[in-house]
């Protein structure tokens, strides 16, 4: 902390602030109690009285650090960085229901704390990388200016708020505050893809081909609020291909009325009928995703670069999402960048395949449906997407020892809950639900978000040793992929890639996932 202040602050005053949400939001009392269940009551009495008793001894440490940097030389950074984590966590868990339908800027409140923070000399602003100085200086740091006196709201359950950062070099940057979402996995989740992408950078096949997974920056600020880089030039793959279906097919079924029909199927009928009216809608619905290069990369150089750019990122993104056990790869959390034709995933927190035990499990390894095989061109998955499946794999499994490493420390962290208890995957896929078709329900928001906090009580044991031995079981099945073994037989590289992607293209496996992920887009 006291040498490399901006990189360590933020992740010692996440702790400190761990419960700082019950303090800000609007029903206290209400926010205390559903906190509360959600940190203790899913497992049993003695449990939960001794995870409460680590979770304040943690804090009491962070806070008791904290108060001892303020006495230190690094004394000016620790406080302002406090002032600015404490107004995003206020501005996280603002609540802005009234305005959940507008789409144009909003006027922050004038006694918000974010409006009063100005020229912060000595915080570097969060969401940029920050280079590591090893002479421990830091003099001449990107500072944060101040902040935009507007805010837009990124739609969702939640409704992060996009604001804008104002930098001392004259730059502005947006950044999404989010609240009531726990973003610790998100954080850990871009550290192993850094990881990934160092291991991609030294490997001549892949540096060669340039591949890489797209990160941003994750800083939690407490248990259930973050602040997030925004990725500027992205736009939602689900938001262009549902307006590009319609204007290039307008005869075709819409996809709000595929969803209806395969929720009808999945609801109330068997796995053969299922298949079947999967088949129906797909004979309905073209894939369109090529015209997404002819729109926007006129030029036939830039279209060729563009579109090799785009598949080599998807078959990076599928092979690392595959390793990792990446779930709730549905089309809102897929951005594809408009500049560069590469694809960003967002909204990591299922992973380590806990996307199996959702009430509707999933049954791809990846995401891979025929639209996105479209914009690859007429080869689709052979050729380009397949060759650099392979070599990410190849990357992936001389790399094993070093991944695991760092994938068993996240496993058995104690600060980090990845694991989905069964309250919240119903909640998952509830929420996903209602974000794709908003009049299904009359459920209001707050009764959206406290899904966990009614039902925590209802469901199993997150005990240590629970939680070791479900890490001890996902750990043996990373190995399993590092080393090729897929349902008890040893595979080759390209063994184990063709099956991967004959098992995401197959329409018996794509049928049966959740109609909310939209398998048909």
């Amino acid at each position: 902390m006291l040498e490399h202040p901006h990189h360590s602050v933020y992740i010692i005053l996440a702790l400190a602030h761990a419960t700082r949400d019950t303090d800000v939001v609007t029903n206290t009392q209400k926010s205390q109690k559903s906190v509360k269940n959600s940190r203790l009551s899913r497992g049993g009495a003695a449990a939960s009285q001794e995870t409460e008793m680590d979770d304040e001894s943690r804090v009491s440490a962070a806070k008791a650090m904290i108060a001892r940097l303020k006495q230190s030389a690094r004394a000016a950074i620790i406080s302002d960085t406090e002032r600015l984590c404490l107004a995003y966590i206020e501005l996280a868990n603002w609540n802005v229901e009234q305005y959940k339908k507008e789409t144009r800027a909003l006027k922050i409140d004038s006694g918000k704390l974010i409006t009063k923070l100005k020229d912060l000399s000595t915080v570097a602003v969060p969401t940029r990388e920050i280079p590591v100085d090893r002479k421990c200086a830091y003099d001449n740091i990107v500072h944060i200016s101040g902040f935009g006196a507007n805010y837009k709201l990124a739609g969702g359950v939640n409704l992060p708020k996009i604001i804008t950062c104002a930098a001392s070099d004259g730059t502005s940057s947006r950044q999404l505050v989010k609240g009531r979402d726990d973003l610790r996995q998100d954080a850990v989740m871009q550290q192993v893809f850094g990881m990934v992408n160092q291991l991609l950078l030294k490997d001549p096949e892949a540096s060669k081909r340039q591949l890489r997974v797209r990160t941003y920056k994750v800083i939690p600020l407490s248990q259930r609020s973050g602040l997030l880089e925004w990725c500027e030039g992205t736009m939602p793959i689900g938001e262009y291909l549902i307006g590009a279906h319609e204007r290039y097919h307008p005869a075709d079924h819409k996809a709000l009325d595929c969803r209806r029909i395969l929720q009808q199927a999945h609801n109330n009928e068997s796995k053969r009928t299922k298949h079947q009216t999967f088949m129906d809608i797909c004979r309905q619905f073209q894939p369109i995703f090529r015209h997404f290069f002819m729109e926007n990369f006129c030029e036939p150089h830039n279209w060729y670069e563009r579109r090799l750019a785009y598949t080599r990122s998807m078959a990076t993104n599928s092979i690392v999402g595959y390793i990792l056990g990446l779930g709730d790869r549905h089309v809102a959390n897929i951005l594809v960048d408009t500049r560069t034709a590469e694809l960003i995933h967002i909204d990591l927190g299922v992973a380590f395949e806990q996307g199996r035990i959702l009430p509707t499990p999933e049954t791809v390894p990846f995401r891979l449906t025929r639209d996105l095989v479209d914009g690859m061109g007429v080869a689709g998955v052979e050729g380009v997407f397949r060759r650099c499946c392979e070599v990410t794999m190849t990357v992936m499994h001389n790399s094993w020892e070093a991944l695991l490493t760092i994938l068993q420390v996240l496993l058995y962290d104690p600060l980090t809950n990845w694991s989905i208890s069964p309250a919240k995957a119903y909640a998952i896929q509830q929420r996903r639900d209602r974000q794709l078709d908003p009049d299904k329900t009359n459920m209001t928001m707050n009764e959206t978000r406290d899904i966990l906090d009614r039902q925590a009580s209802l469901f199993g044991d997150e005990s240590e040793e629970n939680v070791n031995r479900v890490a001890e079981r996902v750990l043996l099945r990373l190995r399993q992929k590092l080393q090729g073994v897929e349902d008890g037989v040893q595979l080759s590289i390209a063994g184990q890639v063709n099956r991967l992607i004959q098992e995401a293209k197959d329409s018996k496996n794509l049928c049966r996932v959740f109609p909310g992920w939209q398998p048909y887009l």
